[in-house]
C-alpha cells in the first residue's frame, strides 16, 4: 500500500514537470514532508485579495474574508450598456414647396429605444482550506469581455436610397456588442502570505492570489 505522503509527493513532482506550471518555485523534500504533516490549530477566517495583471496594466481586488471551507466570492467588474431594442427608421413626403421634388425624403434611422447593462471582468468564487501547514484555495474564475461590434442583418436595417437618384439617405444600421466569456477553474496549494500567479491565456492576463490566515 502506498502511504499519502507519498501520493502526494508524487503529485507535486507531477505538477512541476508539468508546462503550465513550469513557473513554479521548487520545495526541498524534507520541508515539504514537515509542511505536509504539520499539526496546528487550523485558522478559521482568511484574507483573500487578488491581483489581476492586463495589457501591462495591475488591478487589485478588495480584500476579503473567507470563512475555513465556505465559498467566498471576489468582483472586478464594470457596466456595459448597449441598446438591445429599436425603433424602425421613420419616412415622409416633404410637404414643402421648395422640396416637391420627386423622391424626396426626410429621414429618420433606426433607433436605439431600450438599454440594457452588462457586467464585464472578473468573478472569483472560491474556497480556502487549510491541509497542513498549507492552504488549499480551489474555485471557478470567469471573465467576460467586449469584443467590438458587429452589424445585425435585415432588410428593414439596411441602407436606405432614394429610388430616383440612387443618393444614399441614411446608413440606418444597428451595431449589437460582442461579448468573450472564458472560465478557469481554480487549485492553489501552497504557503500561506506567499503571492501564487496564475496563467489565464484565454484573455489573455494573469492572476496573483495571496491569502493569509486572520485567526
Amino acid at each position: 500500500m502506498v502511504k499519502p505522503s507519498a501520493i502526494l509527493v508524487s503529485a507535486l513532482v507531477l505538477t512541476q514537470c508539468s508546462p503550465s506550471n513550469s513557473g513554479n518555485a521548487s520545495i526541498a523534500l524534507g520541508q515539504y514532508s514537515e509542511l505536509a504533516t504539520q499539526d496546528r490549530k487550523s485558522p478559521k477566517k482568511y484574507r483573500v485579495t487578488m491581483k489581476f495583471i492586463e495589457n501591462n496594466q495591475v488591478t487589485s481586488s478588495p480584500a476579503i474574508i473567507a470563512k475555513r471551507g465556505q465559498e467566498a466570492k471576489i468582483e472586478m467588474l464594470r457596466e456595459f450598456v448597449y441598446p438591445d431594442d429599436f425603433k424602425p427608421a421613420e419616412t415622409s413626403r416633404l410637404t414643402m414647396e421648395a422640396s416637391k421634388q420627386k423622391g424626396i425624403f426626410p429621414v429618420t434611422p433606426t433607433t436605439p429605444k431600450r438599454f440594457a447593462t452588462r457586467d464585464l471582468g472578473y468573478t472569483a468564487s472560491l474556497s480556502v482550506e487549510p491541509q497542513g501547514g498549507f492552504v488549499v484555495i480551489k474555485g471557478l474564475l470567469s471573465h467576460e469581455k467586449f469584443a467590438g461590434f458587429s452589424r445585425a442583418p435585415g432588410e428593414a436595417i439596411s441602407p436606405l436610397v432614394d429610388a430616383g437618384s440612387k443618393v444614399l439617405l441614411t446608413d440606418n444600421r444597428v451595431d449589437l456588442p460582442n461579448f468573450v466569456r472564458s472560465e478557469t477553474p481554480l487549485y492553489v496549494a501552497g504557503l500561506p502570505g506567499v503571492e501564487h500567479v496564475v496563467d489565464l491565456p484565454a484573455i489573455p492576463a494573469k492572476v496573483a492570489i495571496i491569502c493569509e490566515p486572520v485567526e
